[in-house]
C-alpha cells in the first residue's frame, strides 16, 4: 500500500456514481474484515466487488483513500445509531445514556468493526497523512456527538468543561471497548453498559 497522502478522485454526482462508490466501499469493508490491513489492496477490493481495477481507481486514488472514507462512514453510521437510542423513548438522562451505551458496547457488528478500524486502520495513521487526517476527523465527529450528550446530561456545564468531559467520555468508552475482549468474563462484568453508564454519570454530573 502507498503511504504518502493522497486524495479521492471526484466521483460524478449521479445516482449511478453514488451506487458504485457504495459498492466499492462495501467490498472494501468486507475485505478488511476478512484479511486485515496486511491483505488490503485496491486490486483486492476490485476483485471482491467484481470490478476492474481502473473502476476502483476512478473513484479512489489509493487504498489509503478507501480506508479514509471507510473510517468516516463507520463513525457517522454508528454515531447516528447512538444518538437515535439516546434521543428515543422516555426515562432519565441516565437511562437514555444506558440505552445508547448498551448498543455501543454490545452490538456484535460494532464490536467487530471497531476492532478492525481502531487496530488495523488507526495503526496505519502514523505512517500515512491521509489516514491520520481521517482519524482526526473520526474523533472530531465522536467528540461532537458526546458533547451533545454531555450537554443534555448537565446543561449547567460551561462549553469548555463540556468539551473536556466529552473527550474524557470518549476515552473511557474507547478504552473499555478495546480492553474488555481481552479480560474474559470479569471484563464483561466490569465494563458492562451499566458500569460504563455509572462511570460517565459520575464523570459528567458527579453522581
Amino acid at each position: 500500500m502507498k503511504t504518502d497522502a493522497e486524495t479521492t478522485s471526484a466521483a460524478p454526482p449521479t445516482e449511478k456514481g453514488a451506487n458504485r462508490r457504495e459498492e466499492i466501499l462495501e467490498a472494501a469493508s468486507a475485505l478488511l474484515l476478512e484479511e486485515g490491513y496486511a491483505g488490503f489492496s485496491a486490486r483486492g477490493v476490485a476483485a471482491r466487488a467484481g470490478l476492474r481495477l481502473s473502476h476502483v481507481q476512478y473513484y479512489f486514488a489509493s487504498p489509503a483513500a478507501i480506508l479514509a472514507e471507510l473510517l468516516e462512514r463507520f463513525v457517522r453510521r454508528y454515531g447516528e445509531e447512538i444518538m437515535a437510542r439516546f434521543a428515543s423513548g422516555d426515562g432519565s438522562g441516565e437511562e437514555r445514556l444506558y440505552r445508547a451505551l448498551d448498543f455501543l458496547l454490545n452490538d456484535e457488528a460494532y464490536r467487530r468493526d471497531c476492532g478492525i478500524f481502531m487496530i488495523e486502520v488507526a495503526g496505519f495513521a502514523s505512517r500515512n497523512a491521509l489516514i491520520a487526517a481521517a482519524l482526526a476527523r473520526y474523533y472530531e465527529i465522536y467528540f461532537d456527538l458526546f458533547s451533545g450528550i454531555v450537554k443534555t446530561l448537565d446543561p449547567s456545564l460551561s462549553p469548555r468543561v463540556r468539551a473536556r468531559r466529552a473527550r474524557q467520555c470518549v476515552a473511557l468508552i474507547e478504552g473499555m471497548s478495546m480492553t474488555r475482549p481481552h479480560m474474559g468474563p470479569k471484563g464483561e462484568v466490569d465494563f458492562s453498559a451499566r458500569e460504563a453508564t455509572r462511570a460517565i454519570m459520575r464523570l459528567v454530573c458527579g453522581e
